[in-house]
C-alpha cells in the first residue's frame, strides 16, 4: 500500500525550535518542499510551467508523481487533517480513497501558519509563503486601513452583514497582494487554469484577490461541480490545464459539530461516493490518462469545546492591557500590547491558564520561521503583534462579543491542524 508517510512523517514530527517548540507537541510549518506552499511550484513543473518562487516538492515526492500531464486536477477539501483522512479511511468512510490507494501516492504535508483558509489559499494561489505575501489570519489589523479586518469577507471585524465593505476604504481585492497569481503566472507559459467555487463565494474579494487569470466555475452542489468537471476534462484543449475544486463544507461542519462527530464522517463518504460516480465514471481513457487528481488540504482541525475560561470577556484585566482586541485567530492570538505590560501579561497567563500557552514575541515568531522564509512584506511586523500566544492540546481564545458556538477549529500547531494530506492518484491507472 503506497501510503509513503515513512518518507516524510519522520522528518515533520522531529523538526523542532527551542523557543517554539521546547514542549515538543507542535509542529513545524515546512516552506522547503514538504508543506502546503511547495505545491503550487510542483503543480506548474509538471504542467510544463514557470518555475515559481517557492520551493518545489522534495524529489522523493515528485519521483512519486509522475513526469509530466495535460491536466492537473486539485480538489482542495478545507479542513481534511492528514490524520483525520487516515481515521476515515479506516472506517469505512473514504471508500473510494482507500480502495484506490494501491495506485496512488500518499504524502503527510504540513499547513502554513497560521493553518487557516485565507492564509492558505493565498499561498496556494500566489505561489508565495505567508511572510511574503502577508496576508495573516482570519482576523488581520491593516495599520494602512486603521482597523483591523476580516480576510475573508473583507469587512471590518466588528461588522455585522456588511461583506465587501473595505471597498468603500479604498481596498481593492485585485491591487492589495501586489503580486502575481498562479493563474497569470500560468496563463504566461499558455496553461489555462479553472477553479469551481461555491457560487455564493464566487465572486467574493478573496476569490477576486486570488483567482485573477483564472476562470471561474460556480457550483450550487457535488451533483453540478462534478457534472462540470467532467464535461471539461472530457472536452479536448490544446493547451494543459490546472483545476481546482475548492469545498468548504467539511470545514463548516467541523466548526459547529467538531471533528470526531459523526456527521463529518458521513459527509465525506457523501463526497467521495459523488465524486467517483459523478466525475470519474464515463471520463474518456484520452482525458485519464493524461490527467493527475490531487487530494489535499489547506489546514486540519482540533476539537475545542466552549468554555468559558477562554473567554477573553471574562478576563477584563487581560483585556486593559491590550491596545486592541487579539487578531489572527483563536487558536494562534496576536496580541497587540500597552507599552510597558509585557511582564505584567505573561504572569496574567500563567496565573490564568498554566501550561496552556507559550508566548514568544512577535519578531521571534519571524526569527523561528514560522510563516515562512525570506523574502518579508514590509507590512508583516504591524500585523502579527507584540506577542503570540502558541496554544496546546485544545486552549484557545475567544474574544467576538457573541457566544461562543464552535466544538472546532485550526489555526495552531498542534499535529491535527498542521499535518495534512497530499493524495496523488494518476486517473490513467483507473479501471474504466
Amino acid at each position: 500500500m503506497p501510503d509513503y508517510a515513512e518518507l516524510t512523517l519522520p522528518y515533520l514530527l522531529n523538526r523542532h525550535d527551542p523557543l517554539v517548540n521546547g514542549a515538543r507537541d507542535f509542529v513545524l510549518p515546512d516552506y522547503n518542499g514538504y508543506g502546503l506552499s511547495s505545491i503550487p511550484a510542483t503543480v506548474s513543473a509538471l504542467l510544463g510551467g514557470p518555475q515559481l518562487q517557492t520551493a518545489g516538492l522534495a524529489p522523493q515526492i515528485v519521483e512519486r508523481l509522475g513526469q509530466c500531464y495535460r491536466n492537473i486536477v486539485l480538489i482542495l477539501v478545507d479542513a481534511l487533517g492528514y490524520d483525520h483522512l487516515q481515521h476515515l479511511m479506516a472506517q469505512g468512510y473514504a471508500e473510494f480513497w482507500r480502495e484506490n490507494l494501491p495506485l496512488a501516492s500518499l504524502f503527510p504535508l504540513t499547513s502554513i501558519s497560521p493553518s487557516t483558509t485565507a492564509t492558505a489559499l493565498t499561498t496556494l494561489w500566489t505561489g508565495t509563503e505567508p511572510a511574503t505575501h502577508g496576508y495573516i489570519g482570519y482576523e488581520m489589523w491593516l495599520k494602512e486601513y486603521s482597523m483591523t479586518i476580516n480576510s475573508i469577507l473583507h469587512c471590518p471585524t466588528s461588522f455585522i452583514g456588511d461583506n465587501g465593505s473595505l471597498m468603500r476604504a479604498g481596498f481593492i481585492p485585485e491591487q492589495f497582494l501586489g503580486l502575481p497569481t498562479i493563474g497569470e503566472q500560468l496563463s504566461a507559459a499558455s496553461i489555462t487554469s479553472h477553479a469551481f467555487l461555491p457560487y455564493t463565494i464566487a465572486n467574493s474579494g478573496l476569490s477576486r484577490m486570488h483567482l485573477q487569470g483564472t476562470h471561474f466555475h460556480g457550483f450550487v452542489a457535488e451533483s453540478d461541480l462534478w457534472a462540470d468537471l467532467h464535461d471539461l476534462l472530457n472536452l479536448h484543449c490544446g493547451n494543459p490545464r490546472f483545476l481546482y475544486v475548492y469545498w468548504p463544507t467539511l470545514d463548516t461542519l467541523i466548526h459547529r459539530y467538531g471533528p470526531d462527530d459523526m456527521r463529518i464522517a458521513t459527509h465525506f463518504a457523501e463526497f467521495s461516493r459523488t465524486l467517483a460516480e459523478n466525475f470519474l465514471s464515463g471520463l474518456e481513457q484520452s482525458a485519464c490518462e493524461s490527467t493527475l487528481l490531487l487530494l489535499t488540504a489547506d489546514h486540519g482541525a482540533v476539537a475545542t469545546p466552549p468554555d468559558e475560561k477562554y473567554n477573553l470577556n471574562t478576563h477584563p484585566e487581560l483585556l486593559h492591557m491590550l491596545r486592541i482586541l487579539p487578531t489572527c485567530e483563536s487558536r494562534l492570538p496576536f496580541l497587540f500590547l500597552k507599552p510597558g505590560t509585557e511582564a505584567a501579561v505573561r504572569v496574567y497567563f500563567a496565573q490564568a491558564w498554566p501550561g496552556e500557552f507559550t508566548l514568544i514575541t512577535g519578531r521571534e515568531a519571524l526569527s523561528a520561521q514560522l510563516f515562512g522564509q525570506r523574502p518579508e512584506n514590509p507590512a508583516l511586523n504591524d500585523r502579527i503583534g507584540d506577542l503570540v500566544a502558541l496554544p496546546h492540546n485544545n486552549a484557545y481564545l475567544w474574544w467576538p462579543n457573541h457566544i461562543n458556538m464552535m466544538q472546532g477549529r485550526h489555526g495552531g500547531l498542534s499535529r491535527l491542524e498542521m499535518l495534512i494530506p497530499l493524495y496523488a492518484l494518476p486517473l490513467g491507472g483507473l479501471r474504466h
